[in-house]
């Protein structure tokens, strides 16, 4: 760290170049002062003051305390209304506030409509692991530990290839986008898994350096990441906390700066404060089981958040199944009857959430989950219309249109869960008359999928074909449709430049 200094302008006369005055045992107004009259070559007769580039005046130890800062600009004048005799350069820089990282996440999740943003926030770091495995010549383990109890720790574990130092400090940069990281110099010899695959789950998932950083920061006050690579003995660890922020910025250190420590595998002497149990325990027991690893440690988790974890288990666990659903059951989802995974390498991808609350002690796969709102659609639907959407230069979407037709006196439309819940908690009388209820109604046509993955509240109206259809066809030509073995369709957009070509296949 450089040494604490301060530039220093002698502006009663003339134009003096800035001095430097190292702030080296210097404690209160009287050393500094004497300071000064050394480096700037005063006699201690003349009569200055000593003001900051806003005029306000240092001239005991309150204003010493307040007013000095690492790196500033003072004038020496007459007076402190003395007119500026020539101009000075002031440094400033330009590291933003350390809120813009502990609350970016707050301001992220609240676009969330209504529910608790928790489980997206798991799926921030639940990304880093499926982009971090996707390489694993085995299973890809990702694991979701909550010690809700005393001192309540969340950590995400996963199996892939690990961070080296290097990276390691790329990764605490904010916003260091892969993009960025793989310039010249970035040296992290990261790629983009661009492969072509089914449902485009190619888990090359996070792009920017911003999401998981942000979900740490929502989740909790305070992080550590510790990671190993499978061809260095080494491990790094990495931790930064609101609380460390707020003391740097109180003892004018630079607040985005630390150390990593590197040490041994399943070390953990340096944890000697109480608080650490469950870190200790942890890193003394998957550790050593594993060739390589990145674990995100997160504390400091409010108790709005543990109460939520706790009570709504079910809830959350079946959000994260519907986010992940094709990385967990593959291209076409968990149909009903299917006894077996779906073929390599998607039956190697294992997300596992083990919780524990006082004495209650929960360990799920999200595989088992059968659910969710996605398999839900699959089941329900008596068709599939696959169709791929091909925009020349631009790229292809593909996409799925489910039918559920009306049977007899009920929808087959699977309902959101969270509307049965309230439907069944409104039911006073066991045999009431429920109002018919609508299929889709005015809800989104589709949801949308990032490389595999649901972007969750984000939704398409409708695309110009499916309201073609909508206008042109009944629907048992509809469903005719659906059933035929080969439809392509090729339709002019807005821009009469731009053709889509969708292509069906049975």
């Amino acid at each position: 760290m450089e040494d604490p200094l301060v530039y220093v302008y002698d502006r009663r006369t003339g134009d003096k170049p800035e001095e430097r005055v190292s702030l080296e045992g210097v404690s209160d107004f009287r050393s500094f002062r004497r300071k000064l009259l050394d480096t700037l070559a005063i006699d201690a007769s003349d009569e200055f003051v000593v003001t900051n580039s806003s005029r306000q005046e240092i001239n005991d130890d309150s204003s010493y305390e307040d007013l000095i800062v690492q790196g500033g600009t003072l004038y020496l004048l007459e007076s402190t209304d003395q007119e500026l005799l020539a101009p000075t350069d002031e440094r400033i820089d330009y590291v933003p506030h350390y809120d813009t990282l502990v609350k970016s996440g707050i301001y992220e999740y609240y676009a969330s409509e209504g529910q608790n943003p928790l489980p997206y926030a798991f799926a921030e770091l639940i990304d880093n692991a499926l982009t971090a495995t996707a390489k694993n010549e085995g299973e890809r383990n990702i694991d979701l530990f909550l010690y809700l109890e005393d001192s309540p720790t969340i950590c995400v574990f996963d199996n892939g290839r690990g961070m080296t130092s290097k990276q390691l400090n790329h990764w605490a940069i904010y916003r260091l986008s892969k993009f960025l990281r793989n310039k010249p110099g970035g040296d992290l010899n990261e790629t983009f898994l661009q492969e072509k695959t089914p449902r485009s789950l190619n888990s090359d998932i996070s792009y920017f350096g911003v999401g998981g950083k942000q979900a740490i920061f929502f989740i909790g006050t305070a992080c550590r990441m510790i990671s190993k690579t499978r061809h260095c003995g080494d491990v790094h660890e990495l931790s930064m906390s609101k609380d460390e922020f707020e003391a740097k910025e109180k003892e004018r250190k630079s607040v985005f700066s630390g150390r990593i420590r590197n040490r041994r595998c399943g070390d953990s002497s340096h944890l000697q404060q109480t608080g650490h149990e469950i870190l200790k325990k942890l890193i003394e027991e998957q550790e050593k089981s594993r060739d390589q690893f990145t674990a995100v440690f997160i504390s400091g988790i409010a108790e709005k958040n543990v109460q939520y974890l706790t009570k709504n288990f079910v809830a959350w666990s079946r959000q994260l199944a519907h986010i992940y659903h094709y990385y967990l059951h593959g291209p076409q989802g968990n149909i009903m009857g299917r006894k077996e995974r779906a073929s390599s390498p998607f039956k190697q991808i294992s997300i596992t959430i083990h919780m524990k609350a006082g004495r209650d002690s929960t360990e799920l796969s999200l595989h088992q989950i059968d659910d969710d709102m996605q398999t839900r659609y699959i089941r329900s639907a008596k068709a599939t219309f696959d169709f791929k959407v091909d925009v020349p230069a631009v790229g292809e979407v593909e996409g799925v249109l489910r039918y559920h037709p009306f049977e007899y006196d009920h929808e087959t439309y699977p309902v959101l869960l969270e509307a049965e819940d309230e439907q069944s908690d409104t039911e006073d009388v066991e045999d009431a008359i429920q109002p018919s209820r609508k299929a889709r109604g005015n809800r989104a046509m589709f949801e949308c999928f990032w490389n595999g993955r649901l972007i969750p509240y984000t939704t398409i109206d409708g695309l110009a074909l499916s309201l073609n259809l909508e206008r042109r066809l009944s629907e048992c030509d509809a469903f005719l449709l659906l059933y035929s073995h080969t439809h392509t369709h090729t339709h002019i957009l807005n821009n009469p430049s731009i053709q889509m070509m969708v292509q069906t296949e049975n």
